[in-house]
């Protein structure tokens, strides 16, 4: 069950809550910056976050690319990864299929990423530090002797957050800041193009008028 803290606050404490005493004055919400980039199969074995505005808003939210607009900050507490895989029925015998998918970036191209603001680099880590957001939560399994096929599902890792920073980089507005990804080789995917999205949770400042 979700958490969250209930206390009696006085009137004039609710009020300066939730009137800003000056409108240049920021407010602060939680937020989610997201960005996905296709990886190709046998093709793709780097890719760029954050350079560009996505026409589709399902695959990123940046309003401008490679930077927040003036007068935003964000103060980064989270990064996850998500590779966005829908079940799969594949041969009973063979290896392929979403979990392989997956461990394809993780282990057998040792994937990593570097974050990078204003030329300053954090990294580089190995993928499987970033684990998912989210998924689909079940079981699904298939007995079909003639056609010998498996049903196949997999998440990026548990669901507990993905990579802490907790606040310690924040990046401010019209500075430059890039993620990247970087394999030892282009992996060889049964889902192609296969669309992994990154995302940072964290804290949104932005103007309050």
């Amino acid at each position: 069950m979700a958490r969250m803290r209930v206390v009696a606050r006085t009137r004039p404490a609710l009020a300066r809550s939730s009137q800003p005493t000056s409108a240049r004055e920021p407010e602060a919400l939680p937020w989610v910056l997201f960005d996905t980039q296709p990886f190709t199969s046998a093709s793709t074995a780097t890719a760029t976050y954050w350079q560009a505005v996505q026409n589709d808003k399902t695959l990123g939210n940046m309003e401008g690319p490679g930077q927040l607009p003036d007068p935003q900050y964000f103060e980064i507490h989270y990064i996850g990864l998500d590779f966005l895989l829908t079940p799969n029925s594949v041969a009973a015998v063979a290896v392929a299929g979403p979990l392989n998918d997956i461990a394809q970036f993780l282990f057998n191209q040792r994937g990593i990423w570097t974050f990078s603001i204003s030329n300053k680099r954090v990294g580089p880590f190995p993928l499987s530090f970033l684990h998912g957001s989210g998924g689909p939560t079940g079981y699904l399994a298939i007995t079909n002797a003639a056609s010998a096929q498996k049903n196949e599902f997999a998440n990026n890792g548990i669901f507990d957050g993905g990579f802490c920073v907790g606040g310690a980089v924040l990046i401010p507005p019209k500075v430059g800041f890039d993620t990247q990804f970087l394999l030892a080789a282009a992996p060889t995917l049964q889902t192609s193009p296969l669309n992994v999205r990154l995302w940072m949770a964290g804290a949104l400042y932005r103007r309050v008028l």
